[in-house]
């Protein structure tokens, strides 16, 4: 398959995180925010792993500006 939709870096970063955010607020039933309203550090382990699943993910259909596809 051919990935020939480009994604700008900084675009690249805010679509991972608002994807991983949205999967970790809907998928938790634990609390995400401490009192201070910072994610508490088992969810920001979570985040983590979202992140990179979400990240693989699109890098199978989507292409990174300034990276060469893997063909």
């Amino acid at each position: 398959m051919s990935k020939e939709i480009i994604i700008p870096a900084e675009k690249w970063v805010e679509l991972y995180s608002e994807l991983s955010e949205y999967i970790l607020e809907y998928a938790s039933l634990d609390p995400i925010y401490d009192d201070e309203g910072n994610r508490t550090e088992e969810k920001q382990d979570e985040f983590i792993d979202i992140v990179n699943s979400v990240e693989s993910i699109m890098r199978s259909t989507l292409t990174k500006e300034g990276e060469i596809p893997n063909e």
